[in-house]
């Protein structure tokens, strides 16, 4: 008689085993079935890239206008190099008006030195009477508008 006796505690053991494992599942909170995801959304990335866009339109507008400067200023100190070598150019011969061709070729103006302006347009010499001028059409490549680079008189 015994026996079957001890069986019954065993299974009440088990049996109150199983009822707190339960009740310590029903007492805790619930899993979240939905979990924030983490990252980004289309909108906020679509955002993003707009203003990415501003930032490199405005720095290349900058970039552009900074090299139109350079390019002018480098025109404007090629005339000068060249109204230097038309004036040593004259000494020697008063009554004519070299080409930069007749620059390079005399010895006057290097050969490695730019003849062409930026905008890789022939420099435009002229000489009237004892003066001389030396000037660059400018990007618009059209002569004689406000855009020439420098037409100054000696």
């Amino acid at each position: 008689m015994n026996e079957p006796t001890q069986r019954s505690h065993t299974g009440m053991n088990t049996l109150r085993h199983r009822l707190a494992l339960a009740l310590r599942a029903l007492s805790r909170p619930a899993p979240r079935r939905r979990h924030r995801m983490r990252g980004m959304t289309l909108v906020e990335i679509m955002i993003v890239v707009v203003i990415m866009g501003l930032i490199a339109s405005a720095v290349g507008i900058a970039v552009f206008d900074q090299a139109k400067k350079a390019r002018v200023d480098t025109a404007g100190q090629e005339v000068r190099t060249m109204e230097h070598a038309i004036e040593l150019w004259r000494q020697d011969h008063p009554s004519g008006c070299p080409t930069v061709e007749r620059l390079v070729s005399d010895g006057i103006l290097n050969r490695r030195q730019r003849t062409k302006d930026p905008w890789d347009n022939e420099y435009i010499i002229s000489c009237e009477g004892g003066e001389s001028s030396v000037h660059s059409k400018g990007p618009d490549a059209i002569d004689g508008n406000e855009d020439d680079v420098p037409r100054r008189r000696n």
